[in-house]
């Protein structure tokens, strides 16, 4: 059976590789067209130090949070 749709005739990783990329371009290109949008659509874009700094606030916060209660039960 010969067919003209050259995805038939790829293998599925391709395909799938192929569909990611697209995805991915289409999103970048959304997010330089219109960032506002995209943050509300896809959530804001976090730098990994930025991230890493929150989670070691909220930590702090967690283990202050701790002492203080720790310290009422004692008393």
């Amino acid at each position: 059976m010969a067919t003209d749709n050259i995805y038939q005739r790829m293998p599925l990783d391709r395909v799938r590789s192929d569909a990611l990329h697209g995805v991915a371009a289409a999103r970048q290109a959304f997010r330089q067209r219109d960032p506002v949008q995209a943050d509300l659509l896809f959530g804001p874009v976090i730098d990994p130090a930025e991230q890493q700094a929150y989670r070691d606030r909220v930590k702090a916060a967690i283990a202050g949070y701790s002492k203080r209660c720790s310290a009422r039960s004692r008393q």
